[in-house]
């Protein structure tokens, strides 16, 4: 079983990083948003991922518990009015207990994630947008940090906004690469997420976060995550207490087996 390099990073790293607009923390789907030429945007973008779980492991009934926490930073810069470009990277702290015993303690640097995003129609209600992204392998491939390889992901997204509501939806690919044989075996080459969302203005700085979504669950063979889909549900809450900063909370829940247990997003995010 591969402990190491589990889903979490990637979902850090591809589906939570680089984001504008409404979309962002606590949301892994994204929006057509763009920050306009010249405007740049720090996100500071963290999740505390968790699960308790029993399975057969080489024939042995085990209680694994598992802690996931990865925060990091994601600038964003419009190079134009409808198209961005960002880079991020995330700090990950992976960390599993197997029947009371500690079996991994794991700290570092993942892989760097460089994206772009095109706004390529805008209506008055409706817009779409594609995405596509560069996965860096600067993290340690050997201590469950990164993937050894670049790898790439494409997103096709579209916002639907009829005030005080706004509607999201993706549909998301991700080509992974693995330097070492033992993490190719393991892992999904192609990995899919396809989710949906809204956001409601409750009033002029509070908006409820809402989604769900269903995603290729990477790892092929981990018993506690089993069967190849995992399924979401997040409700989360974003507070701006001025124009151009952005604070979010959210708590993310599994509805199947292939998802760990639960989740708390968090981030806040500014914009000059």
């Amino acid at each position: 079983m591969i402990h190491v390099f589990g889903r979490w990073v990637l979902a850090a790293l591809f589906a939570v990083v680089p984001t504008a607009g409404l979309a962002g923390p606590p949301y892994i789907t994204d929006d057509t948003g763009t920050q306009g030429r010249g405007n740049w945007q720090l996100e500071l973008i963290g999740d505390y991922i968790h699960h308790d779980k029993s399975a057969i492991s080489e024939g042995t009934p085990v209680n694994q518990q598992r802690r996931v926490t990865v925060f990091g930073p994601v600038l964003t810069y419009g190079v134009v009015d409808t198209v961005d470009i960002a880079v991020g990277v995330s700090r990950l702290r992976d960390r599993i207990t197997e029947n009371g015993t500690l079996v991994q303690d794991v700290e570092g640097t993942g892989d760097l994630a460089v994206e772009a995003k095109w706004r390529f129609y805008e209506s008055k209600d409706l817009s779409f947008a594609v995405k596509a992204g560069l996965l860096l392998p600067t993290g340690d491939e050997t201590r469950g940090l990164g993937t050894g390889e670049a790898s790439g992901v494409l997103n096709a997204i579209v916002t639907y906004k009829a005030e005080p509501w706004t509607w999201l939806a993706n549909l998301a690919h991700e080509h992974l690469r693995f330097k070492r044989p033992e993490d190719a075996q393991g892992s999904h080459r192609h990995v899919w997420r396809l989710s949906g969302g809204f956001g409601y203005r409750l009033s002029e700085t509070l908006n409820l976060a809402a989604e769900a979504g269903v995603r290729t669950n990477p790892a092929r063979d981990d018993p506690f995550l089993p069967g190849n889909n995992g399924h979401f549900v997040m409700l989360g809450i974003i507070y701006s207490p001025a124009e151009n900063v952005d604070i979010a909370v959210g708590f993310r829940k599994s509805t199947n087996e292939g998802e760990s247990d639960r989740a708390f997003p968090f981030g806040v995010t500014f914009r000059w």
